[in-house]
């Protein structure tokens, strides 16, 4: 459903001057499947995305301006979360994402530039030996969880913002949020990882791209 308000200011000059102003909302939340907010961080909180070319015809993922290959594709990656010492992102056999302590059977993922977003593959294949992408999942009354789905650029709740930093973590290397659509990937104790919209509240949990080499065709 979309609905628009529109505000019609008239003021008049030599020769008469109209100013429009139209602001828009969407709204396309279905429970169950991954999903997209159209409501922002506060001001002052949204750190600013990592600028990527337009994508190309159809929904066939656009070649990253960075040049940074984690960033481009080209790289698969571990990511840690920070503050972390230990623990890693990795989806668990229910198919959620959430953290874990040792080795993870999709530990390891590829950023895949879509437009000025990114889809988030698991770097290995699974039975159905197709990747799977991170998605956004709506459930109810509960957190929003990320879990993982077969791959479709159509679906905002599989389109991340990935947002650098000004820190680095211990060992120099960038830091990076990771939302969806003013949606923050946040670690809480009790919940493990879910996504969160911030409003006034600060930004807890931020992550590491940790190379692990080429990412597969």
């Amino acid at each position: 459903m979309r609905t628009c308000r529109s505000t019609v200011l008239f003021g008049v000059l030599a020769a008469g001057l109209v100013l429009t102003q139209q602001a828009c909302t969407r709204g396309d939340r279905q429970s169950g499947k991954p999903v997209a907010f159209t409501t922002p961080a506060s001001a002052g909180t949204t750190p600013a995305p990592i600028k990527t070319t337009k994508a190309g015809s159809g929904n066939k993922p656009a070649v990253s301006s960075t040049t940074d290959p984690i960033l481009a594709g080209k790289r698969q990656v571990v990511i840690r979360p920070i503050p972390s010492s230990e623990s890693i992102v990795a989806v668990d056999e229910d198919g959620r994402l959430n953290l874990t302590d040792g080795e993870a059977e999709f530990g390891l993922f590829v950023l895949a530039p879509v437009g000025d977003k990114f889809l988030i593959k698991t770097a290995k294949a699974g039975a159905g030996g197709e990747q799977s992408c991170l998605g956004i999942k709506n459930n109810g009354s509960s957190p929003l969880t990320v879990e993982a789905t077969a791959c479709d650029t159509r679906r905002d709740g599989q389109l991340f913002t990935i947002s650098r930093l000004k820190a680095k973590d211990k060992q120099g290397r960038p830091t990076y949020a990771i939302s969806n659509a003013g949606a923050f990937l946040q670690v809480f104790p009790r919940t493990g990882l879910i996504a969160e919209e911030l409003g006034d509240a600060p930004l807890l949990t931020t992550y590491a791209f940790i190379d692990n080499g080429p990412a597969g065709s």
